[in-house]
């Protein structure tokens, strides 16, 4: 009847079904801010509920600030290694941006990081830098290639450490993931592209992507031996700089023992569901770092300062974040002038009535 009266019939939408809508609810909460703050909160409290606190404090009181600032420091260098590695990406697959220029985006990335789940709201502002609203799905692989050769990078640090130093108190079964880790992240590299190009049909523009555009990624040899040579550099930077907290604290421990329990609680730190690491971190440290003997409260110590140190590393990317305010109150005076300036031949252009 609606049909012949012209009128279009309309679709009724399917209802959600009950277990669709609490899936959708869960992930709304875990995504959601106060989530995280709540998580981050809990584990920290948990932490220091069963801690000496006087001990702590006394703990934190005789950190020495040179080691601290020597920490801050190793951070920075350590960002801005990785900055020069996302635009050795970039560069490869056609953006033109100075290295000034891409600095600066990842520096307002890290910004953002303090404002979201892991380090996902600083990945979606790098892509929106740096695709200016143009290319962005070449600008988002730009991220997620610098983001999966950090991880690998990381792994094969942890994996090498635990394999080469049989001195360190680690299970048999971290041994033998540690055995697999280097062959099967390699295979995953060389193979993956493929599979998902292939999951797409031939003209399909994902396909197109992964196989021409993104083809530095997998086949330029040079490219991929220097991402690793400065992921790894930024690694071991990050690495020395929690160890430098520990100096600061003065604790002698062993930095083979940071080789391998820094990547693991680095990786556990950036996963979506604490902020910024904050509580995860701490209890990482405390279960590691009491396997070879440290107090709980030494450990929670480094934990704390190690988070202080990178929320400070965050914090000193305000500045480049400022700029997106300058640039856009510069264009849109520009606009403005130009507007202006355009008056008076646009009118003339205007028949008369």
């Amino acid at each position: 009847m609606a049909a012949w009266m012209g009128r279009p019939i309309r679709a009724r939408a399917a209802p959600r079904q009950d277990g669709e809508h609490r899936v959708s609810s869960w992930r709304t909460i875990v995504a959601s801010r106060w989530f995280r703050l709540i998580l981050s909160s809990a584990l920290l409290l948990l932490l220091l509920r069963t801690t000496n606190l006087a001990a702590m404090r006394a703990a934190l009181a005789q950190a020495r600030p040179s080691w601290l600032a020597m920490a801050l420091v190793a951070g920075l260098i350590s960002q801005t290694l990785s900055a020069y590695r996302w635009a050795l990406l970039a560069w490869s697959v056609g953006f033109g941006e100075s290295f000034a220029r891409i600095w600066i985006y990842y520096f307002r990335g890290m910004y953002l990081n303090l404002f979201g789940p892991g380090t996902v709201a600083g990945d979606v502002g790098r892509v929106v830098f740096l695709a200016a609203g143009r290319r962005r799905a070449l600008a988002l692989s730009t991220v997620l290639a610098h983001r999966t050769i950090g991880f690998v990078s990381l792994v094969w640090i942890s994996a090498l450490a635990i394999l080469l130093l049989p001195d360190q108190p680690f299970p048999a079964s971290a041994r033998w993931l540690a055995g697999l880790a280097i062959p099967s992240t390699l295979a995953g590299w060389v193979w993956g592209p493929r599979l998902l190009a292939r999951l797409h049909p031939r003209l399909n523009n994902w396909r197109i992507l992964i196989e021409r555009d993104m083809a530095p990624y997998w086949h330029d040899r040079l490219l991929l031996a220097t991402q690793l040579v400065l992921a790894s550099a930024a690694q071991l930077l990050q690495i020395a700089a929690q160890l430098f907290v520990a100096q600061a604290l003065g604790l002698r421990l062993p930095w083979a023992f940071f080789l391998a329990v820094v990547p693991i609680v680095s990786i556990v730190g950036t996963l979506p569901f604490s902020l910024q690491g904050v509580g995860v971190r701490e209890a990482g440290y405390w279960y590691y770092l009491s396997r070879i003997g440290v107090q709980r409260e030494a450990a929670v110590a480094v934990g704390l300062l190690t988070s202080a140190v990178i929320l400070l590393t965050g914090l000193a990317g305000l500045p480049a974040f400022l700029t997106v305010r300058q640039e856009e109150r510069h264009a849109t005076e520009e606009n403005a002038d130009g507007a202006v300036r355009r008056g008076p031949a646009d009118r003339s252009n205007i028949p008369p009535a």
